[in-house]
This record gives structure tokens, C-alpha cells and sequence, in this order.
């Protein structure tokens, strides 16, 4: 049968609507900018802190009986508050470091919780969304419960993950492909837990057995100005949430053949570890992707590429803090931190600290320790925190005279600060002051 010009043209007029309706492919070939790893293993940089920051501010969060940390596994900075997460607890602290209280409680009530994964914040709304394993519990700043939101499930019933507040009441989760067979990835729905759009996954592979590793995982998603970003762990490509409830190809991880992938996600071994597959994943878990007007700040994990690749120092493992009756998993994992700039599109991998070989920034600036971005608030300001035990350990009067210490006052800012200071006490919240336009070598 012949086609007219004109059903022709309605046809693939259908065609293309059809396929926007996804998550957008991407065409390497194209302009989408390329974060270059492969590129630029084993050239390390020592970066000084002041490249990019103007001054840092310290704030020590109050320690009391009702409110000790300890670990923790994120928090959120606004003009008035400060949140800590842990899998028990979501405190809040004012600006100034002063204890508030709990957000929500422990138990199996309406608003309790008896575990926590993570949160997301509506600035606007002044609600804190904790999640769950399979709800988000809204609160207010003042701890007022507001509802319960029951996070949809894919088809094997396992809830949706990594949860971001988008805009008014839509919030945007990741779905694990554990078998490989799923069709969506990234679901956006809303405060009735309905979906409201399906993003495909182009990743499509058969696993026999239902495991999940890392490699399934996603970054934790995180907030430029009014846009969402996300990115799977194994996908090499960071997304961009339009105004259309679209996801556009941002960025190219060019991880060269040390990519994650089909036939290695399909190999996952029955306990959902390989310690000797040769990868490079960006992004870690526990250090979050933060980008900036000018600059993105990433982490990642190189496995088994020391036969390869030269990597910067690290941290001896304490083998007298390991428990007895435990023997450590050997790997060749290599944890690294860059920068890429997006004004003259040049990637930067750091080099450790040469006294502490901690990663990060190195604190030209006062003498203090190394800086790495953990949160970017609605401020333009970036957040770290330490812990006052390592505080406490390394910040000598030997690491002080092996490093440059361009603010003297600052310097002795610190110094009186660590006096007050006792090992046990809560962690201090570190925020960054962003130079304005700042590019490479400035």
C-alpha cells in the first residue's frame, strides 16, 4: 500500500511525539559535554581550597543526651536550618548550631518510623520528606506531621528509591533493575503516589538470578536552582528534569572500557560482589554530586586498575580497629574525587591531602582540614562536615606548619574553636563561600 505525503508525514510526526515520551537517548557524537575520566587517570592535582572558596564558616552542631549523632548519612542546610539523617533519627539545628529537636520519631504509628534512608526538602513549602522502605513522611521545620506518602512499586514489589522533591507536589524516585527486564527506570509521581510519568530504561538485560549490586543502584539525585539531576550508577550519562517533565542528556562520564557493562551486570555474582571485574562507577554513595553555576564536583570508584593506572595516597587500613575474628575483603578499590569545569569543559582529579591523605580541597585558608562539598544550598554556598575526632587527631601544630595558611585570623579562629571542642562532641557543619565566576587556574 502506498503512503501519501501528507500520512506520511502525520506518521512520523506520531513516531517522534512517541519517542519523546521517554527518557532521550544518547548520541555520543552529539554536543552534550564529556566529563573525561579516562582521560585524565593518574594526573592528580593538589587543589587549594582557595581556587574556589572565599572563606569558611564553622559551626558546631550542640551536643546533648537527646540528640548525639554519631554517624550519619546526609544533611540539608537552609537559611534558617540545619538537618541531620541518620537510619534512626532526622534532627534539626538553627543556623547557629543550636539543637531544635526530632523530626517525626521511632515507632509503627502514624508519622513514626523505624528506619530511614534518606530525605528531600521543599524550601518553599518548608516540608522535610523522609523516606522509608516504602513511604515518604512529611513534616514541617517545627515537626508537625503533615501526611503519608506510599512510594510506588515496580513489578516485583520492590518500592522505589532515592526519592527528590521536584515541584509543587511531584517527587521523582529510581527503580533497581534487579533481573535486568525492567522497562522504566526513573518514575515521577505524586502526593497520591500516582504515577505521573515512566521514564524507559534502555539498559535491558537477563539475569538469572534476582540479586542486586551497586551497579543497580543510582546516584543520590540532586537540585540546581528549579532543575532536578539524577543518574544510575551504571549508566555513564547525567540527566537533566525539564519544565516538560522531560530527562535531557546533561553530561557524558567517558569511563572508556572500563564502563559498566550489559554482560557485567548480568554476571553479578550470587552474592552481589565482584572484587575482580575492572570498573570505574561514578558515582560513591556517600559522597553526593554537587554542581555549582561554573562547576561539577564528583566522586567515583576505580576497581582493579592499579596494573594500569598510578592513584593518589591513601589512608593506611587500621588493622587494630578491625574486630577480632575478621578478615578484611582484599580489594584494589581506588576512591577519587574531581572537578570538571564547565566553562572551559576540563576535568580535574585530586590528589590526597600529603599529610592527612584525606581527599578534597586542600584548607589554604585557615590551616584547617580538607574541604569536599556534601551539600550546595539555595544560598550558593557548599557544605561539608567533620567529625570532631578527626579534628581533634590531625589538626596539629606539625599538619598546621606543613600547610600554607593564608588567613592568620581565621587560623586562630580554628585553633580557639578546637579548644572547646571534646572528641565525643557532634559534628561541625563547614560552609563554603563560593567565589563568583571562578574558572580553572584562577
Amino acid at each position: 500500500m502506498q503512503i501519501s505525503r501528507w500520512n506520511y508525514q502525520i506518521l512520523l510526526l506520531t513516531c517522534l511525539l512517541l519517542l519523546s515520551c521517554g527518557q532521550s537517548k544518547v548520541d555520543k557524537t552529539g554536543d552534550i559535554p564529556v566529563i573525561d575520566i579516562i582521560g585524565s587517570l593518574g594526573e592528580y592535582e593538589a587543589i587549594p581550597v582557595s581556587q574556589y572558596i572565599t572563606e569558611l564558616e564553622y559551626i558546631p552542631l550542640e551536643t546533648r543526651d537527646d540528640c548525639l549523632i554519631g554517624g550519619w548519612i546526609g544533611s540539608i542546610v537552609t537559611s534558617t536550618h540545619i538537618f541531620v539523617l541518620n537510619n534512626k533519627f532526622c534532627y534539626a539545628f538553627g543556623r547557629d548550631g543550636r539543637f531544635l529537636g526530632q523530626i517525626g520519631s521511632a515507632g509503627q504509628g502514624p508519622g513514626e518510623y523505624s528506619s530511614l534512608n534518606d530525605f528531600t526538602v521543599d524550601e518553599k513549602k518548608r516540608s522535610l520528606y523522609l523516606e522509608t522502605s516504602r513511604t515518604l513522611l512529611e513534616y514541617s521545620w517545627d515537626n508537625t506531621f503533615r501526611q503519608s506518602i506510599n512510594l510506588p512499586q515496580n513489578k516485583y514489589e520492590t518500592p522505589l528509591n532515592n526519592i527528590i522533591f521536584v515541584r509543587d507536589n511531584l517527587f521523582l524516585g529510581h527503580s533497581r533493575n534487579y533481573k535486568g527486564d525492567l522497562n522504566h527506570n526513573f518514575i515521577l509521581f505524586d502526593e497520591s503516589s500516582e504515577i505521573v510519568k515512566s521514564f524507559d530504561n534502555y539498559m535491558q538485560f537477563n539475569r538469572a538470578r534476582l540479586v542486586g549490586g551497586q551497579d543497580d543502584g543510582s546516584m543520590k539525585p540532586y537540585r540546581k536552582g528549579e532543575y532536578v539531576h539524577v543518574k544510575e550508577i551504571s549508566n555513564d550519562t547525567l540527566f537533566l528534569l525539564n519544565e516538560q517533565n522531560e530527562l535531557i542528556p546533561q553530561y557524558i562520564f567517558n569511563l572508556g572500557e572500563y564502563t559498566v557493562t550489559k554482560e557485567i551486570r548480568e554476571n553479578l555474582a550470587p552474592g552481589g560482589a565482584d572484587n575482580t571485574k575492572k570498573i570505574i562507577l561514578p558515582l560513591r554513595s556517600f559522597l553526593p554530586m554537587i554542581e555549582t553555576p561554573n562547576h561539577i564536583f564528583f566522586s567515583l570508584m576505580a576497581a582493579n586498575l592499579s596494573g594500569k593506572y598510578t592513584f593518589p595516597k591513601k589512608k593506611e587500613l587500621q588493622r587494630d580497629a578491625i574486630p577480632p575474628g575478621i578478615t578484611p575483603i582484599e580489594t584494589d578499590d581506588r576512591a577519587l574525587v574531581g572537578i570538571y569545569d564547565a566553562a572551559s569543559q576540563t576535568t580535574r582529579l585530586l590528589d590526597t591531602d600529603p599529610v592527612t591523605r584525606m581527599s578534597g580541597l586542600i584548607n589554604d585558608l585557615d590551616g584547617g582540614l580538607s574541604f569536599w562539598p556534601r551539600y550546595y544550598t539555595s544560598d550558593n554556598e557548599l557544605v561539608d562536615m567533620w567529625r570532631v575526632e578527626d579534628m581533634k587527631e590531625l589538626l596539629t601544630e606539625e599538619y598546621f606548619a606543613a600547610h600554607e595558611i593564608k588567613d592568620p585570623i581565621a587560623h586562630q579562629k580554628l585553633k580557639t574553636m578546637l579548644q572547646k571542642l571534646d572528641e565525643d562532641d557532634n559534628p561541625v557543619v563547614v560552609i563554603a563561600k563560593l567565589k563568583i565566576g571562578v574558572n580553572r587556574g584562577e
